[in-house]
């Protein structure tokens, strides 16, 4: 997710925390404020990886350390010691004493925020492994938009009137007006959803304007988590649609697996990609589903008019029902796949963060791309892909023991 997002979360965590607190005993000041410091500073923490990623390249740095060390378990408790020296550092040195309770509070905040982090992250298509260094390998939540205003909307409405700092409010404000714009941007929002949640982010407005803290904060709570909890109930019923459809019509071909990704502030339209191979061949088909056609049916779903792919995709054509359209497929022989990712060190490093590989045909200079079909939108390099000579070039360094996402076609 998007750091803004993680921000928000934490704010909203530590004034659930406060309050809570509150209602059963008083807080010491610096304690409360070191609260909304933890929850904030910690949900963005391991993005920290982002001050050493250049150990691999710019390229080869970004895919393989982003979302690498810092995204696991271990970090995670070493980010929470750090918070708390920091803090404890600044007692002794204000000569401020803080109770144990107090201190436990704070433990228990400097924890869970890095873990909530890590919990947004994996709720989208790009994934986080924080099992390391016990397990290496990658897991997706396909669930959410890397950026979804929609969240910002039902975090800041209701609980913009409870905060203490007059900036703090107009800030949110401002955020909130730029995500109502946002949502009102039709290539990828369809009218009727922008008017949804514009009505609802008033009605949230309103009805918060009346309420005490602690029933803003709950009301915030249960939206935000009715709002997340559809897009992954949405996200299920994807992969059903797609995995039912895979066994109809493509029974000799294993399917191994399916990408989904909503459109924003959509938890009813997906882009999808579903991955199979057969005897001699790798394959990915990309289409769309809509999971409440009565509401929304596949052909009115918005579209990315203008990307224009590396990869060598052929159009598809063929019946089209209201829940699922394929509109392209991906081929390629998996023994000349396996001998990029396996056969080249570029490859065998960049096989340790593709999920969905693509290779386009040599060039007249002899180069060709390799890349990732999730991110593939322009002509030309986006940020998963690499450029291939002819020869193998120098190896990157550093190289994470991520275990290969696509181990199913190397082997």
């Amino acid at each position: 997710m998007d750091n803004l997002t993680h921000a928000l979360i934490g704010l909203t965590s530590a004034e659930a925390i406060v309050r809570f607190t509150e209602r059963k005993r008083s807080i010491d000041p610096w304690a409360r404020s070191a609260t909304y410091a933890f929850a904030i500073i910690g949900n963005n923490l391991p993005d920290l990886d982002f001050s050493y990623s250049s150990i691999s390249g710019k390229t080869f740095g970004y895919l393989l350390q982003h979302r690498g060390y810092t995204h696991t378990l271990p970090a995670a408790f070493g980010f929470a010691l750090a918070m708390l020296a920091v803090l404890w550092g600044l007692t002794k040195w204000r000569a401020r004493r803080l109770a144990a309770r107090d201190w436990w509070l704070l433990a228990a905040v400097a924890l869970v925020s890095p873990l909530l982090h890590l919990l947004m992250d994996f709720a989208n298509n790009y994934g986080v492994h924080p099992f390391w260094p016990l397990y290496s390998g990658w897991f997706y939540g396909d669930s959410f938009f890397i950026l979804e205003p929609s969240f910002w909307l039902v975090l800041i409405a209701p609980l913009s009137f409870s905060y203490r700092s007059k900036w703090l409010r107009r800030g949110l404000w401002l955020i909130m007006s730029v995500a109502l714009g946002a949502i009102w941007y039709r290539p990828f929002v369809p009218r009727g959803h922008a008017v949804a949640f514009s009505l609802l982010t008033l009605a949230l407005l309103v009805i918060a304007r009346r309420l005490s803290p602690y029933a803003r904060l709950l009301l915030a709570g249960s939206t935000f988590m009715f709002l997340a909890g559809l897009f992954v109930l949405n996200s299920r019923r994807v992969k059903a649609i797609v995995s039912e459809q895979a066994a109809v019509s493509a029974s000799r071909a294993r399917s191994l697996d399916i990408v989904a990704t909503p459109l924003p502030a959509n938890p009813f339209c997906w882009s999808v990609l579903l991955l199979q191979k057969d005897r001699t061949d790798y394959v990915v088909r990309l289409g769309r589903v809509a999971t409440w056609p009565a509401w929304l049916d596949v052909s009115s779903c918005p579209a990315d008019k203008n990307a224009a792919p590396s990869a060598p995709l052929r159009a598809l054509t063929g019946s089209v029902d209201t829940q699922l359209s394929w509109q392209s497929e991906y081929r390629v022989s998996l023994a000349e796949l396996q001998a990029v990712l396996y056969g080249r060190c570029e490859g065998r490093a960049f096989a340790r963060f593709v999920r969905v590989p693509y290779l386009t045909a040599p060039a007249a200079t002899g180069t060709r791309i390799l890349g990732d079909l999730r991110y593939d939108r322009n002509p030309g390099l986006d940020f998963s892909d690499l450029s291939l000579s002819q020869q193998e070039q120098q190896c990157p360094k550093h190289v994470p023991d991520w275990l290969p996402p696509r181990s199913d076609i190397l082997f």
